[in-house]
């Protein structure tokens, strides 16, 4: 009987936890620069977790693993990365899948800007 109520009760936990976590994997195929549109070969590819729980969220992507934070609306999702320099990344994840990664940074004084246009699963 101990072993009958056990299972069940594993089995939510093991539910509970897995709700807390969200994976996004993200494949970005159009880039927006001050020069124009060009297409991504190969795609620009960006990985975001969200621990709930935590109340955490990482970036995984070229250059390593950063914290960013996360800010839920009604649409969707978009996660915020304030780099070490100071400069803002966003990126915006729509419940439709769709995706927009902005990079926002001023290097040696001169403004460099872009967006990725993309989609992403939930994972």
């Amino acid at each position: 009987m101990r072993k009958i109520l056990t299972l069940p009760f594993f089995l939510l936990t093991a539910n509970l936890c897995i709700a807390a976590t969200l994976s996004f994997e993200c494949k970005f195929n159009l880039e927006a620069t001050s020069s124009g549109l060009n297409k991504q070969s190969p795609l620009f590819e960006l990985r975001f977790i969200s621990d709930d729980e935590k109340k955490s969220a990482y970036l995984m992507g070229n250059n390593g693993s950063a914290e960013v934070k996360a800010i839920q609306n009604a649409g969707g999702i978009s996660f915020v990365e304030i780099t070490t320099s100071g400069n803002v990344m966003v990126t915006t994840i729509a419940k439709s899948g769709e995706a927009v990664h902005s990079r926002n940074a001023v290097m040696q004084s001169q403004l460099v800007s872009s967006q990725y246009y993309g989609k992403c699963v939930a994972k």
